[in-house]
Formats: structure tokens, C-alpha cells, sequence
């Protein structure tokens, strides 16, 4: 089959690869229709690694997944030809994390695209049914954003957002978005801010209330959730969050660069959680999806074929959109 195969950094072929094998028990096969282009996959692709996760072999690229079931394994109860999303990330299910309801924290989680696991930019996927939701009424290009999407239910979670809470965020990316979305969703009053005037521009467009960082009015926030990664997003965070408030770090910046106020977390009583992908959201992600689906629209406009994405990719032509979906 077809598959998107990063051999090494800089170094992305489109080519054929080992046909899936037997339908394990409990598991399906996804005829994979649609993949959101993740800044990770960029990463991987530009650089080789993110963190500790290097690339020394070759790997399939992609995670955010939108498919057909294609077929079922022993022991499903999953109707062929169903639209549904991947959950990218098995963990064990017996680590102390996995059995206190964190397996996003699992050390021995096999996640999409993170070496030395394949991704789904791919024809065919074998998937356990465990992690397979369910996207009725939904294309598979829309439920490809419940990954994403995940990230911003799972951060509004951690912040206890909930009707009436002023909430800043910090980065109109994506992930910045779409974390906007889901904190007005739990009733959340949000403001959304950037650096860049056509990203403010762009969450404008979608009926959020952004602006530019430098266009700040003096104003103390109940939560403050920083998706930019950079220096300057979480400087602004702290700078802007009431006393007793909450700081939720989303974004993955450089570690000599992202400084934290140890004092004034103190002294101020914040309480400040590190966001690494999400647990038990995918439900709450379709269901987002579903009631925005108008508003979401940005998110699905740029399209390309899997066949494109290597010259797309060397190109950068990714910077210049809010989400590239890859059709496969």
C-alpha cells in the first residue's frame, strides 16, 4: 500500500510499503481518507526529532486520522463502512498512570508518528476498536480534527473552565483555536491573542474575539492558556493572570527560554499544569465538532493529495495556512 515514509530528516517519499497483515482480535481496519498535517509531523520532517523522540529509522508520517472502517477483527461490534477517528495513542493499560485514568502520561505508550511507531498517512491502518470512535454524520476530513481538537477539550479540562470564566489565550495557531472553541464551549468569556495580524485576522474571521498581544487592555484573567511556546506568550500569561489563578501550559517551547515566576506562583497562589496530549476526550471532540462544523471550516479548506505532500513540505507552503488536510 501507499504511505508517506519519512526515511530521514529532509528526506520524505511517497512509496509502497507491506500490506497489512490479518485483523487482530479487537482490533479494525481504517481505510485512512484524510490526515491533518500536525507541526510535529513538520518537525519530524525538518529536523529530525522533538526532544528525546529521533528518527533513526524510516517512519509513516501522520496522526490526526479521519477513515472508513474497512474491516473488523474478532470480538468487534463496529459497523463496516462507518466514518470514525483514530485516538493515536495506546498505552500499556497497566502502568500506575494508565490505572488512575492518565495514559496520556503512560511511559510505554505507542503513539502515531512518534519514532519508532509508524503513523496513518497511509491507505490502510490497523487500529485497536478501543481507540476507534464512532463520527456519525461527520466526513472523515472533519473527523480528523477530533485529534487536535482533543488537545484543547483535554486543556479547557485541566483549567476547570466553566460558564462565566474569563479565559486568555496566548497563540492563534491551531492548537490556539481550537482551545478557544472549547473553553467557550464550557461557557468560558475568551479572549484569543497573537503576534501575527493575519492570524488574528483569521480567528476574527471564525467569530472569536482576537487581537494582537501589543493591543492588550489592562486586565486580570481567571485562566491563562499559553499554546504559542515561546518566551513571550509565557511571559504575557504571567503578567495577565488574576491572583488564585490557573496557568496551563500547552505549547512546547525551548527549555532555556520558558521561565517561570517560582515566587509570584507562589505568593499569588497559581496552579500551574503542563498539558501533554489529552486522556478520555474523543467523545467530547466529535461532539464539538458536530455543533461547530460552519465555524470549523478553515480548518479543512487547504487541501492536498498524499502524492503532493513531499514537494508541499519542502516548499514551507504549510506556514501560509491554518491547517493543511492531506487526502489520501
Amino acid at each position: 500500500m501507499k504511505a508517506a515514509v519519512l526515511r530521514a530528516q529532509g528526506d520524505l517519499v511517497i512509496e509502497q510499503v507491506k500490506e497489512l497483515g490479518d485483523i487482530p482480535q479487537g482490533y479494525v481496519r481504517v481505510k485512512v481518507k484524510a490526515v491533518g498535517l500536525c507541526g510535529s509531523d513538520v518537525h519530524y520532517y525538518s529536523h529530525g526529532r522533538i526532544g528525546d523522540f529521533v528518527l533513526r529509522a524510516p517512519m509513516i508520517l501522520g496522526h490526526e486520522v479521519g477513515g472508513i472502517i474497512d474491516g473488523v477483527g474478532p470480538g468487534v461490534d463496529l459497523p463496516l463502512g462507518a466514518v470514525v477517528a483514530l485516538e493515536p495513542g495506546i498505552p500499556c493499560g497497566s502502568c500506575d498512570a494508565c490505572r488512575r485514568g492518565d495514559y496520556n502520561l503512560c511511559a510505554e505508550v505507542k503513539f502515531f508518528a512518534t519514532p519508532p511507531v509508524d503513523g496513518a498517512l497511509a491507505e490502510y491502518v490497523l487500529h485497536p476498536a478501543a481507540f476507534t470512535f464512532l463520527a456519525d454524520g461527520l466526513t472523515p476530513m472533519q473527523a480528523a480534527l477530533a485529534e487536535p481538537l482533543s488537545v484543547a477539550v483535554y486543556a479547557a479540562r485541566r483549567a476547570a473552565v466553566r460558564l462565566g470564566t474569563k479565559v486568555a489565550v496566548v497563540g492563534a495557531g491551531p492548537v490556539g483555536v481550537l482551545t478557544a472553541l472549547a473553553s467557550e464551549g464550557q461557557g468560558a468569556m475568551v479572549d484569543l491573542f497573537d503576534i501575527r495580524q493575519d492570524r488574528v485576522a483569521s480567528a476574527k474571521a471564525m467569530g472569536f474575539h482576537a487581537m494582537l498581544l501589543d493591543e492588550q487592555r489592562p486586565q486580570e484573567y481567571d485562566v491563562l492558556i499559553d499554546c504559542s511556546g515561546s518566551a513571550g506568550g509565557l511571559a504575557f500569561a504571567q503578567s495577565h493572570l488574576r491572583r488564585g489563578g490557573v496557568l496551563i501550559l500547552v505549547g512546547l517551547g525551548e527549555e532555556a527560554d520558558m521561565h517561570l515566576n517560582g515566587l509570584k506562583i507562589s505568593t499569588w497562589g497559581w496552579s500551574v499544569h503542563g498539558i501533554f496530549r489529552y486522556a478520555n476526550t474523543f467523545p467530547a471532540a466529535i461532539h464539538l465538532i458536530r455543533t461547530n462544523r460552519d465555524r470549523l471550516l478553515p480548518f479543512i479548506e487547504n487541501q492536498i493529495v498524499l502524492d503532493d505532500l513531499p514537494q508541499y513540505l519542502a516548499e514551507d507552503r504549510q506556514l501560509n495556512v491554518l491547517k493543511t488536510m492531506v487526502t489520501i
